[in-house]
């Protein structure tokens, strides 16, 4: 699927460690403007995607349909009312990161660091699109999504990305796994969301940061 990321200022201005893309000092945003061109060059955006279904979700873990299971209470009860669930992966390629990588070889550490905050909001961006965006299309058939949920996240150990890889064609998009369970490009985003009917909930869906107490979390959903 095709989805062109863009980058919040102000999202961009809360890794800078301010609430207001105004608020932030005017030697970064010239750095920004003049990235900007970099960036806009240099990413090769791709989001794969596809469904399974639910087999149960019980005793805090999901098992689907084929017999792969993601351990974690608070994804099995995001996806409690769930007959299926879509998985994603969100790249922007490599060719952000090498550029990010010679800044870095070059002393340029304030533009490295620049380019990488908004390589990490541009590909929160491309979920937060794509969700919205299937969220419409399931709107549109009476069914609605659930919260976007990925390993590393809350209590789903980033180590599920293993069980989490068997489910999908990676190499459509060139992501791989390391021994770390992490992803390469770095700038790549794994996850997971659920489908219920509309009949079938009546109530709020369950955000997992209700039963947090980890109020400074960066993650932490509005409630």
């Amino acid at each position: 699927m095709e989805v062109i990321p863009t980058i919040d200022k102000n999202e961009l201005a809360k890794l800078f460690g301010s609430d207001d893309f105004g608020n932030v000092s005017r030697s970064t945003c010239t750095k920004i403007e003049k990235l900007d061109a970099v960036f806009d060059e240099l990413i090769d955006p791709s989001l794969y995607y596809q469904n399974a279904r639910i087999d149960t979700t019980e005793k805090g873990t999901v098992l689907l349909k084929g017999g792969t299971k993601f351990k974690s209470p608070k994804l099995s009860k995001t996806l409690k009312d769930c007959d299926e669930i879509v998985c994603y992966i969100a790249t922007l390629g490599d060719g952000i990161e090498g550029e990010i990588q010679r800044l870095m070889e070059k002393n340029r550490l304030s533009e490295a660091y620049i380019l990488d905050a908004m390589s990490s909001v541009a590909a929160d961006n491309m979920v937060a699109t794509f969700h919205e965006r299937m969220k419409g299309e399931y709107n549109n058939h009476g069914k609605q999504v659930t919260l976007c949920f990925s390993p590393g996240y809350c209590d789903w150990p980033v180590t599920e990305q293993k069980e989490f890889f068997k489910l999908v064609d990676s190499e459509t998009i060139g992501v791989e796994l390391n021994d770390a369970c992490l992803m390469t490009p770095r700038k790549s985003i794994s996850g997971v969301f659920g489908i219920y009917s509309d009949d079938e909930n009546g109530v709020d869906p369950y955000i997992p940061c209700s039963d947090c107490r980890k109020t400074d979390c960066p993650e932490r959903r509005d409630l």
